[in-house]
């Protein structure tokens, strides 16, 4: 069903804004350096306003990436100005040749408006099920 309402859904799809980034290490090393820096960082993502949701991930050999939920735009910028958010990344990239990451990618991503619900994930009235007919694709 078509919604706008995902007050029922997890915290990650009740998020206006999604972020997504990973970054690619020198060395094991640095590594090891991101993830010394993480608990501080963490804590204060956690206690941010408008967090929602986040996950941490690794892919073989040498990125760890962050996707995060937030309520609003707004929310992840004021984030993005916290003392621990700035101390990490001037560590990370503010070295040049002697950064701890080579390379890194960050993505902004918003949400429409509306999108899909299912099953218990459906706010509207209650009722329990698939979506019964999906939205056209543009050559249809």
């Amino acid at each position: 069903m078509r919604s706008n309402d995902f007050s029922q859904a997890p915290p990650q799809a009740r998020g206006e804004v999604f972020f997504l980034g990973a970054n690619r290490y020198r060395n094991p090393l640095a590594m090891v350096g991101q993830l010394r820096r993480w608990p501080r960082v963490a804590k204060g993502l956690k206690a941010s306003a408008g967090y929602l949701w986040h996950r941490s991930y690794y892919e073989f050999p040498d990125r760890i990436g962050l996707m995060v939920a937030f309520a609003t735009y707004d929310d992840l910028l004021a984030y993005a100005r916290t003392p621990e958010h700035r101390e990490i990344m001037k560590w990370l990239v503010g070295g040049g040749k002697d950064s701890p990451a080579r390379g890194g990618f960050i993505r902004i991503l918003t949400a429409e408006e509306w999108g899909y619900t299912n099953g218990e994930y459906r706010a509207e009235d209650g009722r329990l099920g698939m979506i019964d007919e999906f939205t056209k694709l543009s050559s249809e």
